[in-house]
């Protein structure tokens, strides 16, 4: 290919983006990366990361932390990553009924305590961190970066992937990788989404807040709440933050109904709810908040040399690590295939492949839809109901 021609343009800049650029740099393909923000590491909507998760198989991976390795370790797919950012263990997750009276234990949040680190559910760390050092290795590894641009047209030109910029820019590759996140425009150009149900519009707000104190602090505390005027029912989650000492994010979320504002319903739980002795002592460091449109999972993570990664094509949330899974078998399925000079599907069929038996072969996505809707019963119900749960149940 002439020298104007990268070997693949990744656009966007997340987990999945970095890993793709960083390993397609360290296998000597030529890359461009297109980041729309202008701070790559920056986090700038609402967000709380997990090790996504460590007591099963998820996405086809035993994925756990090391804390002495200090590494993110892939037994499954034979790779790890370097992490040397602050973290926090988590031990059950705890579900509250609406009134406040009642709680469902999914984990022994005692017993897992005890043994710390070996028995704990996951843990929190800080993605701000996990991107700062994967942005080095892109750095490193000869990797073009374009930070502060956005992707506003994709087109397929003979054997050659044309991307035009808001800013006026063209970059031309032999493949693309959209690793452009959950509201891909990528997806969206390329008409991919046709092929796909939507479900509606998530939206949510966050605090980040010290002094409080939930019943068991190192858990995720998960009130069941409702709208007052909608009765819709709202994720509440209150959970440790790995951004700051004594710090813990509180967040409310759900659908994109216009008569609910997600602040109002933060500030409801902290002022003036059965919870509202958790925050007596609160404080209030930053807010976030965050727009996010559900589909279900693209049929196929490939059109017109685009591969697909992370959460472009799929539901809700492949969480960093399965984003960082995707982004490494791309980035290796491409180099494979320029190396046989196949610049086709077919070169990349062992990515697509993979994609299938990990992702929509490997979990039913309805059932993340399913936590989003626990509620729908209704507030009398769901506090009749789930007061019949009264032993422990695996999380």
């Amino acid at each position: 290919m002439s020298n104007n021609v990268y070997d693949v343009i990744v656009v966007g800049a997340g987990p999945a983006g970095l890993m793709a650029a960083k390993v397609a740099g360290e296998n000597g393909l030529s890359v461009a990366l297109l980041e729309r923000k202008d701070s790559i590491t920056a986090i700038q909507r609402s967000c709380q990361t997990m090790v996504a998760i460590e007591d099963e198989y998820y996405f086809g991976e035993r994925m756990y932390f090391d804390d002495k390795q200090r590494r993110l370790v892939f037994p499954v797919n034979n790779f790890s990553v370097p992490y040397s950012g602050p973290y926090k263990n988590f031990y059950a997750w705890h579900i509250y009924t609406p009134d406040g009276k009642h709680c469902i234990k999914l984990g022994n949040y005692e017993k897992n305590k005890e043994g710390g680190s070996k028995t704990r559910l996951s843990a929190f760390y800080n993605k701000h961190e996990l991107l700062k050092g994967l942005f080095k290795d892109v750095q490193e590894s000869g990797v073009r970066v374009f930070s502060g641009t956005n992707v506003i047209a994709h087109r397929r030109e003979g054997d050659v992937n044309q991307i035009a910029t808001a800013e006026g820019g063209i970059f031309r590759g032999v493949f693309t990788i959209a690793a452009d996140g959950i509201n891909s425009r990528l997806m969206r150009i390329l008409n991919l989404n046709r092929e796909r149900m939507f479900y509606g519009t998530l939206k949510g707000a966050g605090y980040y807040m010290t002094g409080v104190r939930p019943p068991y602090p190192e858990s995720i505390n998960y009130p069941l709440v409702f709208h007052k005027s909608t009765q819709y029912p709202i994720m509440l989650w209150v959970g440790l933050s790995p951004y700051g000492e004594d710090e813990y994010w509180v967040y409310a979320g759900g659908p994109a109904h216009p008569e609910i504002d997600y602040k109002e319903v933060i500030d409801h739980a902290i002022q003036d709810s059965p919870f509202s002795h958790w925050f007596a002592d609160a404080t209030v460091v930053r807010r976030h908040a965050h727009v996010a449109n559900i589909w279900s999972p693209t049929p196929t993570p490939f059109k017109d040399n685009v591969l697909i990664v992370g959460d472009a094509g799929w539901t809700v949330e492949a969480e960093c690590t399965g984003s960082m899974m995707s982004g490494r078998k791309a980035a290796n399925a491409i180099s494979e295939a320029i190396r046989e000079g196949k610049l086709n599907r077919e070169g990349v069929r062992k990515y697509i492949d993979w994609w299938q038996k990990s992702f929509p072969d490997f979990m039913d996505y309805k059932e993340f839809l399913a936590l989003l809707s626990g509620g729908l019963l209704g507030e009398d119900a769901v506090n009749y109901l789930y007061k019949l749960v009264t032993g422990i149940l695996p999380c």
